[in-house]
């Protein structure tokens, strides 16, 4: 028998930490009175800086948990990362 586990059951049996990353060089610019844009970026890397970050932690991105936020026109990217767990194999016994 399968269970189905909301999102929520799983995040909640997950170590988690939260984190605020500055991304350096990408600002708000002023097109016109009514409109500011940044330059282009590539969002899989700025998740793959974060990675490397807290790699030597034992977490990694929770990409859906990822939202923008600027200060001063500097955007930052939060969100939540959880612990990696390493997949637990089947081990064998023999008998000597």
């Amino acid at each position: 028998m399968f269970t189905l586990l909301s999102y929520h059951d799983i995040m909640s049996k997950n170590n988690t930490i939260g984190f605020s990353y500055k991304v350096e060089k990408i600002t708000l610019q002023t097109v016109d009175k009514t409109l500011r844009t940044t330059s282009s970026f590539v969002t899989k890397d700025i998740i793959e800086e974060i990675n490397q970050k807290i790699k030597a932690q034992n977490f990694k991105v929770d990409e859906s948990s990822l939202r923008s936020k600027y200060v001063d026109d500097q955007l930052y990217i939060e969100g939540f990362a959880v612990e990696i767990k390493e997949p637990q194999g089947m081990g064998f016994l023999s008998g000597r």
